[in-house]
């Protein structure tokens, strides 16, 4: 996942140091922080709806929308922090070009979210990872690539997979009431999308009896929000937490028409 660099310690025994497109534990965790998480009762509704017990699993969901801006002093950290991102962006791409130019300039343009070498990409990697942190305080996603992350190309095929998903384990109603109210508070048109399929070690509910997972970011530039959108099916022999569940479908009983956001056409 990285460039490996050799490096002769002082006692001329090899230390191996992975070189990686991440920053710092310590950034992550502090960009954790202003990842704010925005309260709505609409998301609360949804993450509700998206837990309940199917036939052959139980389903656990998160709808949760946070904001990437940062006002009165945190702005000034915030900035700092941006600063002290791209100098090691910058060092960490420098030297990995030195190491292996033509897989590193490879990597670069093939990143899901960009050219690596501009910070508006790495910025985006970085919100949603530390979206990841801020959502799961108790696990560490600091270890994380750029390549662990899918773009999606398409609205209407991930709101299909997803509707999909739900359908077949007997939550097929009232979708679109759903669908409405995330586009409501993000503009999904104007969205950039993600995937994120980790594997059992990166997943930090791998250990809990987990079956199958399906993670999606909304990320709006402009309104400077990402949405959080996830689903679990885990085994009922498992032990878990108790969560609270409502009738998904009862998603949109307490919008009126007008409330609404029209059908999107994607």
């Amino acid at each position: 996942r990285g460039i490996i660099l050799k490096r002769v310690s002082r006692e001329g025994q090899p230390t191996f140091l992975p070189i990686h497109f991440t920053t710092s534990r310590t950034t992550i965790i502090v960009l954790s922080f202003w990842m704010k998480f925005l309260e709505i009762s609409d998301f609360e509704t949804i993450s509700r709806g998206l837990s309940f017990e199917a036939q052959d699993c139980r389903v656990s969901g998160k709808c949760e929308l946070y904001t990437t801006k940062a006002a009165g002093v945190d702005k000034k950290l915030y900035k700092q922090l941006e600063r002290h991102l791209e100098a090691r962006m910058q060092e960490t791409l420098a030297l990995a070009r030195s190491l292996s130019p033509d897989d590193t300039s490879k990597n670069i343009a093939k990143s899901p979210f960009g050219p690596l070498d501009l910070i508006s990409s790495r910025r985006t990697f970085v919100y949603l990872v530390a979206t990841l942190n801020a959502s799961h305080p108790d696990h560490d996603f600091s270890i994380l690539q750029p390549f662990d992350f899918r773009k999606e190309r398409n609205l209407k095929i991930v709101m299909n997979t997803f509707n999909t998903t739900l359908f077949n384990l007997g939550r097929g109603k009232q979708l679109q009431a759903m669908w409405d109210l995330i586009d409501h508070h993000v503009e999904l048109l104007n969205c950039d999308i993600y995937s994120y399929y980790p594997d059992g070690d990166s997943d930090p509910h791998g250990g809990d009896g987990l079956i199958w997972s399906a993670t999606y970011f909304f990320f709006n530039k402009h309104l400077k929000r990402v949405l959080y959108l996830s689903l679990r099916g885990l085994s009922k022999n498992a032990t878990h937490e108790d969560e609270e569940s409502v009738d998904g479908d009862n998603w949109g009983a307490q919008y009126s028409e007008e409330d609404m956001v029209g059908v999107m056409e994607v």
